[in-house]
């Protein structure tokens, strides 16, 4: 691991502005800051560069960690500091991150509520265009936090649009979008699938801002999706190509060689960069996507397209539809008393790798 270390100064470029507090230049290297509130730090970062907020108390030999990562944007970014109790000297410093992997995003869905500040959720009836039967409802029995978890419910609760669209189930889809987003990274998800006839949940990712046009020329990538009751395995795949129905994929299958998708809760890795993807379960690599293999039609000499821009987070349960039309499954086959049929999740963690 490579640390290169920029100190807070008063005669370097990362000066703190500060609220409610005194600064006194120690030396021409560094700023001690006496904290007695709440203060402001005003942070210079470069674009794309990776930072943690250090500080460390008078008499400490140990620098500690102030909040998560920072993201450089090529702008000032403001951080907020708490006062101690005592008052007293602290010394903060920006250390610059390299060669290592740094958490950007995480939700460990320990709050009493879902956080609205990173998903979004989503009212939908019409069938996701795979000819789905559940009804996406934004009401809180379908998407809830529950013991450190997160968890999406399909009940047999049918629901009639205000048009007259009516579909025999409800479920929840939940998104980053416009709230969090992401290119290239390492995005970690540990959950348990529910194990229904025609049940679909997925954890998935799609184009911000679509660059290269409509599904699926801009991509799609399938971190997850568990085929109903065939939860001895797991899938993950790449939408590319044209518009609809020019689209294509390349899919791949994990098979669980000891407690099933449904039966505990196992780790989902998906490591994504401009030469390749991959997907993991429980450190397992099981399927490497090449750049030579993918291509959108709208940007035919670009290498790297349509995987080279900003996607966002997906989760949802879906209920029958295209995806087991080559099964006899059917979620008919279930009886009321096999509902609600639950994805649950522990955690959702994305990295980035600091050059």
């Amino acid at each position: 691991m490579f640390i290169r270390l920029l100190v807070i100064s008063l005669a370097i470029n990362l000066p703190p502005k500060l609220i409610g507090a005194e600064a006194s230049a120690s030396s021409t290297e560094q700023a001690v800051i006496k904290v007695t509130a709440a203060n402001r730090l005003t942070l210079k970062t470069q674009s794309d560069l990776h930072y943690q907020l250090e500080q460390k108390q008078e008499h400490n030999t140990n620098w500690e960690a102030v909040g998560a990562p920072i993201v450089g944007t090529g702008e000032s970014i403001d951080r907020y500091v708490k006062a101690t109790p005592e008052g007293g000297d602290i010394k903060y410093r920006l250390r610059k991150l390299t060669k290592q992997w740094v958490m950007v995003w995480h939700d460990e869905f320990n709050g009493q509520k879902l956080d609205p500040a990173k998903w979004a959720r989503e009212e939908n009836g019409y069938g996701g265009g795979n000819n789905e039967q559940q009804f996406y409802s934004s009401d809180e029995k379908y998407c809830y936090t529950k013991d450190g978890k997160l968890n999406i419910s399909v009940y047999r609760d049918p629901h009639t649009t205000v048009d007259g669209k009516t579909q025999p189930y409800s479920s929840a889809r939940i998104r980053t979008l416009h709230r969090a987003q992401w290119q290239y990274g390492r995005f970690e998800i540990r959950a348990k699938m529910p194990d229904g006839h025609g049940i679909w949940p997925a954890v998935w990712l799609l184009p911000t801002q679509p660059r290269y046009g409509g599904w699926a020329s801009s991509g799609e990538i399938d971190i997850i999706e568990s085929r109903g009751s065939e939860v001895a395995k797991t899938t993950g795949a790449l939408h590319f190509g044209g518009q609809w129905p020019r689209n294509t994929y390349l899919s791949g299958a994990y098979s669980f060689p000891e407690k099933n998708a449904s039966q505990a809760f196992h780790t989902y890795t998906l490591d994504w960069n401009k030469d390749q993807i991959s997907w993991a379960v429980n450190g397992m690599t099981y399927q490497t996507i090449k750049k030579e293999q993918w291509y959108s039609e709208q940007a035919p000499k670009n290498a790297t397209a349509p995987f080279d821009q900003a996607f966002h987070l997906i989760l949802n349960v879906a209920v029958d539809g295209r995806f087991f039309e080559a099964t006899t499954q059917n979620s008919r086959q279930l009886p009321d008393s096999a509902f609600p049929q639950t994805l649950e999740v522990d955690y959702i963690r994305v990295y980035q790798w600091a050059e």
